[in-house]
Formats: C-alpha cells, structure tokens, sequence
C-alpha cells in the first residue's frame, strides 16, 4: 500500500468518517446486519463484496415487489443530454409516482444528485474503477422534480452491469 493511502485513510478518520479492513465475508455481514437494522451506512465494496451482498439481498421476489426494470436506453440518453453526465451504461430502477402524478426514477434521482452533491461529486462515482458505491437504509429522500414535495415511497437503482455485476444478482437501495 502507498503511503498516500495511508494519508487519505487518517483525512477521513480525522473527518470522522470510519475505515474497515476485512475479508468479504466480514463485510458482507456488516452490510447484512446495516440492513437488517435499519442503519444508514454507505459502504464502499468491491465487486466481489457488492455481488454476494446483491445475490442475498435481491431475490426474485424484492425485485417483483420492489418493481425493478433495466432503465430505457431513451432515459439513459435524457440523463446523458439534459444532466450532462455521461452515458451510465446498463442500469436498474424502480419508478415511484408522486401525488402531483409525475414520475420519479433513473433520471431523477441523478438529478436530486447533482442538485444535493453537484456534478463532479456524481463523476466521481460514476468514474469509480473498483468500488461499488451501497447506501443502505439511505436518509435522504427522493423529493419531487415537479411539486418539489418527498416522494414517500422509496427510489431504489443500480447500475449493476457498469460494475461488473450481471442483472440476476440484483440492485440495492440508495
């Protein structure tokens, strides 16, 4: 490990935030006990971690329930045009109505991305080589392009073939 490594670990432990080393099966049952618990954790997984947690967590019938459906190539290409960001490849997203009757989902919730986070903060997710970015049991909710209101229900979205992860091994909440 390079010692600059090391300096970014001790900046974010000063800041608070918590570094975990541990085999996979460690991580994979902190981020089952996180969900089981109703914790808000973000946790930053490598492929092989977001896999094993996927297949537990998305079971043919969470998906069905949960509504989850490849984002369309039109979105993908609105989010692309109108957002500016670039092309998120394959994804997976729930869509939830708001009570004012629109929409919420891919497009959306990048959006309330940029808007909470600003553009490059989203770039660097999207520009993560090895991490897979898992926010689990997330605070902060989907809020309404249109109305502006909290969509009560939950968004859920994935970009599971972008890191590495076929669709049968699911997609997380965020």
């Amino acid at each position: 490990m390079e010692s600059t490594s090391f300096t970014d670990i001790d900046a974010l432990v000063r800041d608070g935030k918590v570094v975990m080393s541990a085999d996979d099966g460690t991580v994979v049952a902190a981020v089952q006990d996180a969900l089981r618990a109703g914790r808000s954790v973000t946790f930053y997984l490598s492929r092989a971690q977001a896999a094993a947690v996927k297949a537990w967590y998305w079971t043919p019938q969470r998906v069905e329930s949960r509504g989850m459906e490849p984002v369309s190539r039109e979105e993908r290409e609105r989010i692309t045009s109108e957002l500016g960001i670039k092309d998120i490849g394959p994804a997976h997203s729930n869509r939830i109505a708001c009570e004012c009757g629109a929409q919420y989902g891919a497009f959306e919730f990048v959006e309330q991305g940029i808007a909470e986070h600003g553009r490059k903060a989203v770039d660097a997710v999207l520009d993560l080589e090895y991490a897979y970015v898992l926010r689990v049991n997330p605070v902060t909710p989907a809020v309404c392009s249109v109305c502006r209101t909290t969509v009560i229900v939950g968004h859920e979205y994935d970009m599971a073939s972008r890191y590495g992860c076929s669709r049968s091994e699911g997609s997380f909440p965020l």
